[in-house]
This record gives C-alpha cells, structure tokens and sequence, in this order.
C-alpha cells in the first residue's frame, strides 16, 4: 500500500498543532506536506485550493475534508476508533456539511487574513 501524504497548511495555528499532534503518534506511513505553491502544484492545487480543506494522497487518490480525516484517523493510535464513528453514513454527511459549510471557510478566511497582515501571498 502506498504511503498516505498529508497536505496541510502550517500556516494556520490550529491546523499546525493538530498535524503536529499526528505526527507525534504516527508511524512511518504517514508523510506530511506543508502548503507551499510547488507541493499544492504538485498536487494539482493553487494555494488557495490546498489551504480550503484539509487533503490527503494514496498514490493518485485524493480525498478532502471529512475523508481525509477518517483515511487518517484509521493509522492513528487511539484516533482508529473515531475513524468507523465518522465515516458512519449519518454522522459523516452532518459532520462533511459543518466541515465544509462552517469550519474550513472560518479557518481560511483566518490565514486570508494572517497573509494580508503579513503582506504575504494570498493578500
């Protein structure tokens, strides 16, 4: 099975700390990737695409948000047992839409707003 590549902003503080947590418990099949514009190009993404939700790569696999957790949480210590909780049809849909509709769009609309005070890319 081929390594799970996870891309995250480390820009972002919440993002930072929990990637930090993974990396902390995880084992070797797991490889982070920071958002930069050459790794989200390698990944097919403009910045801004990468730093919206949270993705994850096996190989030409992608998946984003919600999926990427769960992929991620199965390799986890302790995280395993949420994984099959979340990816439960019901809770997965509600928890997607939170995800998707309230939680990524805060969180970028914070590094949006961390780079315009920075004077960085994406002001």
């Amino acid at each position: 099975m081929a390594q799970l590549e996870v891309l995250y902003n480390a820009e972002c503080p919440i993002c930072r700390r929990e990637i930090e947590h993974y990396k902390r418990i995880s084992g070797d099949d797991l490889a982070y990737v920071e958002i930069t514009a050459q790794s989200a190009a390698d990944w097919g993404l403009s910045e801004d695409q990468a730093a919206k939700q949270l993705h994850v790569r096996r190989g030409e696999q992608i998946l984003i948000g919600v999926e990427a957790f769960v992929v991620i949480w199965r390799q986890l210590p302790y995280f395993w047992v949420l994984a099959p909780i979340v990816n439960f049809k019901p809770i997965k849909v509600i928890s997607s839409v939170i995800y998707r509709q309230c939680l990524a769009p805060l969180l970028f609309a914070a590094h949006k707003r961390r780079m315009r005070r920075r004077g960085g890319v994406g002001s």
